[in-house]
């Protein structure tokens, strides 16, 4: 028989966390004007803060997008009037009486005043800027690796392919013409085999290691600014390689990565504060799993 005690190992962190990209401000209720009707339909109205509670579970730029065209805006109030008005006449037909349907609206409540209430949390848990910019800073210095920049180079490379016949005497004459005076770009145009790069003179844009074939790579970052390669043989064919920039290995600043790092740590600790929430509700609830084993066999095909 299938058990159901381990349905009760209700983990915190999954229902907090999930739910911690609900707008903080999505509940506040700050100096508006009064609500508006914005639509009438049997009996039943829709007003601006119906509209704004609607929207308030929509993502901001959502929300952005419904100011931008009010025409969207016109059609959630129909939606949202369509759906009071159906409501209102379940209401009248005693549907909302039925135990069932009285238990889907109390979830329905349940659902919205827990936002509300993580909401509250959130605000209360939230540091000030400077402790957060603080434990950004913490991150930055703790986390080196995660910020490097690996060395870079860029390059551009003149290919004949190995099923060329004559593929290395070929080269090795591309490579006197080079070193002869003739123009990198244009050579590379007229010659290279390689189709992704022939046609921009030869540019392979800026690589760091383990993007190119080892002996390739090996050649490109061995080489200076504007240096010339002899000829570089891979599985592919035989290469002329010129490197024409090159970046340094490093760090990204920390401006770079503060507002990642800030949302990071914002996200961490409010994350933490629902969960330690979640964890002090679950720690005295009282579990019957006779009582889900009951309901499990009841669903199972045959019972009665």
């Amino acid at each position: 028989m299938i058990t159901s005690s381990r349905f009760f190992k209700v983990s915190p962190a999954v229902l907090f966390a999930a739910t911690l990209l609900v707008s903080n401000s999505a509940w506040s209720q700050s100096a508006k004007p009064a609500p508006a009707v914005v639509i009438e339909a049997d009996g039943v109205s829709i007003t601006t803060l119906d509209l704004e509670a609607e929207l308030a579970k929509a993502p901001p730029e959502v929300r952005v997008g419904f100011m931008q065209q009010p025409e969207r805006l016109a059609q959630l109030a129909s939606n949202l009037v369509m759906r009071r008005a159906l409501a209102k006449q379940a209401q009248a037909a005693g549907l909302a009486k039925t135990p069932f349907n009285q238990a889907a609206l109390q979830l329905g409540a349940d659902r919205v005043l827990s936002d509300i209430q993580l909401a509250e949390l959130d605000k209360i848990n939230r540091p000030s800027d400077m402790v957060l910019e603080q434990r950004a800073r913490d991150v930055y210095r703790a986390e080196t690796k995660r910020f490097e920049i690996p060395e870079e180079v860029k390059a551009s490379h003149i290919l004949i392919l190995a099923t060329e016949e004559n593929a290395e005497a070929k080269a090795s004459e591309l490579l006197a013409e080079l070193k002869g005076g003739k123009d990198f770009a244009e050579l590379a145009k007229a010659r290279s085999q390689d189709p992704g790069s022939g046609a921009k003179g030869g540019d392979l844009g800026f690589f760091g290691r383990g993007r190119m074939a080892k002996e390739f790579e090996e050649a490109a970052f061995q080489l200076k600014v504007g240096e010339l390669s002899g000829l570089v043989k891979t599985q592919f064919g035989y290469h002329i390689i010129k490197v024409t920039d090159r970046k340094e290995a490093g760090k990204q600043p920390f401006d770079e990565v503060r507002n990642t790092l800030l949302q990071e740590v914002t996200q961490k600790i409010l994350t933490e504060g629902r969960i330690k929430a979640g964890q002090q509700i679950m720690q005295h609830a009282k579990t019957h799993p006779e009582a889900l084993d009951a309901y499990v066999a009841s669903q199972q095909p045959g019972s009665k």
